[in-house]
């Protein structure tokens, strides 16, 4: 008859043959009381910190992409009933300067004492881009639409000339962004 024999489970790592053991040079130190070289990893606490910044990350996450660069420098109106903006150049009004995506185009002070109804510079540069976009995007129509991004404190004069100057551009689709007030949502009518 024969005897079953019980497996032996044995710690994972280096194991060598009897030869090496008996052998001066590579004999040295295997099993005699060295440090153990495997280490345990701790799986729960990583997974633990995946998790976390998993959530993080998704929270940040918009769907809709950055439109507007948010300033300290420009207090937005708030409203109540409000369209989510598309995708077009951004023209910020603060109550020192216009700029157009981030490009300083004029100062409040040398506009407000012009008699003209528009800004040849933001004029200008407003022409150069819808001829870009003609140029590069013979496919798809220019559709002129751009978004206001103005201080509260902006005088109406100033809007005037920045929307006059939008419209002789070509850009005749002109929204304004605003902070959405408490307790409104986003009306569900689409322009047509």
């Amino acid at each position: 008859m024969a005897r079953l024999t019980r497996p032996i489970i044995v710690v994972p790592g280096k194991r060598p043959g009897k030869r090496l053991m008996r052998s001066r040079v590579f004999g040295r130190g295997i099993g005699k009381g060295q440090r153990d070289v495997n280490s345990d990893l701790n799986l729960v606490p990583m997974i633990d910190i995946f998790v976390l910044l998993v959530i993080f990350l998704i929270q940040q996450f918009s769907a809709d992409g950055d439109l507007l660069f948010m300033t300290d420098r420009i207090k937005m109106p708030e409203a109540a009933n409000y369209d989510q903006l598309m995708r077009a150049p951004v023209i910020q009004i603060s109550p020192d300067d216009i700029a157009l995506e981030g490009q300083m185009i004029a100062r409040i002070s040398d506009i407000e004492g012009q008699e003209l109804w528009n800004i040849p510079k933001l004029e200008e540069v407003l022409r150069d881009q819808k001829k870009a976009f003609e140029t590069l995007n013979t496919s798809q129509e220019f559709k002129g639409d751009i978004n206001i991004q103005a201080d509260v404190n902006v005088p109406f004069k100033v809007l005037k000339k920045v929307m006059y100057s939008a419209n002789q551009a070509g850009y005749f689709n002109i929204n304004f962004a605003v902070i959405a007030a408490g307790g409104g949502a986003p009306s569900e009518e689409t322009e047509g």
